[in-house]
């Protein structure tokens, strides 16, 4: 690295994870887009496209301690070839699949890989940035999450209406692929003089010292709160093209649109709440994640309220504002459970608490889909919804930033 500027190639380091972190969230945005045509084709209830949506979390939530272990141990290059490049072979298999338990099966698997991530892309920028950079480089990094959303939105329901949904996997996988070579091709290390950073070399974790941070009150809070947030952000995103076809009655290609606008709402909101913790709440990451959980709060409660006769116009500035806040949070939480942990855990602490979180990712839209499925309306659905983002209000509110490890 002598040969290189330092200042000038952590930010090839931020393109290099950003472009890893959204390949995999190509992946894990791809059914909520090819909902409708997985349900003709298989034969599947709205309990049963809840299931498939969770599927890959439930690999990816299994995977995190271990990745954050690896990603400790291994370091963050060899992480991510073997995560994202695992991830995309699996799901080149979707092609072949003609039932429900082996889609399931696949993606479960599949979820293995893309659970490398955040906390390999989280640990690398952690090496790279200082402290007073991070909130907004997490933001920016953790727009790729909301970009690969945006992607499938827009290209996977035209790509299932001319070749089949299955083309739609296949594309996705050989991308995902390529971009693990790429990345695992241009990133490097960084040097140890490096100051304000998290280690750089592999360190071992204390197991005694982990313990305690795995029962940290703070931490736990955090890692509880996101479950609310995670409910929110999984269930609308997985339900919303269903939603708008079967309630305001609009077609699929333009929902596909819908949900691309509610993914770019949260493109923005990742770097602006970023910047607003870094420079406008003076380094705090708990004001605006709990800011992120009320903004939730107040768009689930107005999602009930539209219909056929609502203007196109006012549903384009519904879904940009909830997808600031519903999908906008994720990174923040990142940055602080580290915070918590201090340096030398940081990875373990992103895997542990992103763990925890993703229960959410995992039992809400299944959740939804049941609700949906009882009572033949979504009305009960989003009032779920609703208390999902009171009970994440509340937790972020009972967290206390000045026990933080690593501060300003």
């Amino acid at each position: 690295m002598a040969s290189v500027d330092v200042k000038r190639y952590r930010w090839v380091v931020l393109g290099v994870t950003w472009l890893t972190y959204m390949s995999v969230y190509l992946i894990r945005n791809a059914i909520p887009p090819l909902s409708t045509f997985i349900v003709d084709d298989l034969s599947l209830t709205r309990f049963d496209i809840g299931l498939l949506a969770s599927a890959v979390a439930v690999g990816y939530t299994v995977a995190q301690i271990p990745a954050g272990w690896l990603v400790d141990d291994l370091g963050v290059r060899k992480m991510i070839l073997l995560g994202t490049s695992f991830a995309g072979a699996l799901v080149l298999g979707m092609y072949l699949v003609n039932s429900f338990s082996t889609a399931m099966l696949l993606l479960i698997v599949a979820g293995f890989g893309c659970g490398a991530f955040p906390t390999v892309s989280t640990k690398a920028l952690l090496t790279w940035f200082p402290i007073k950079e991070r909130g907004t480089t997490i933001g920016i990094n953790q727009t790729a999450v909301n970009v690969g959303g945006m992607i499938t939105a827009a290209t996977l329901p035209t790509v299932a209406i001319l070749y089949g949904w299955r083309i739609g996997f296949v594309a996705i996988g050989i991308v995902t692929i390529l971009i693990a070579i790429l990345a695992y091709t241009l990133y490097r290390d960084a040097p140890n003089t490096l100051s304000d950073v998290v280690p750089t070399k592999s360190v071992k974790p204390n197991r005694k010292v982990a313990l305690q941070m795995m029962f940290d009150r703070n931490i736990l809070l955090i890692s509880l709160s996101c479950v609310g947030l995670m409910m929110v952000q999984f269930a609308m995103t997985t339900y919303l093209i269903i939603y708008l076809k079967e309630i305001v009655g609009i077609s699929v290609a333009l929902a596909g649109g819908c949900l691309a606008i509610v993914n770019a709402g949260g493109a923005i909101g990742k770097p602006v709440l970023g910047a607003m913790s870094d420079r406008l709440f003076g380094g705090s990451r708990r004001k605006p994640l709990l800011l992120a959980a009320v903004l939730s709060f107040f768009f689930s409660i107005l999602m009930q309220f539209i219909s056929s006769s609502t203007p196109y116009l006012l549903l384009s500035v519904l879904f940009a504002l909830f997808g600031f806040s519903a999908l906008g949070w994720g990174g923040l939480n990142f940055v602080l459970v580290s915070e918590f942990a201090g340096r030398e855990n940081a990875g373990l602490a992103v895997g542990y608490s992103n763990m925890i979180g993703l229960i959410g990712n995992i039992i809400g839209p299944p959740i939804f889909g049941l609700i949906i499925d009882a009572t033949g309306s979504y009305s009960w659905g989003w009032w779920f919804l609703t208390a999902s983002a009171l009970a994440s209000i509340v937790g972020f509110a009972f967290v206390k930033e000045g026990s933080r490890k690593v501060k300003e």
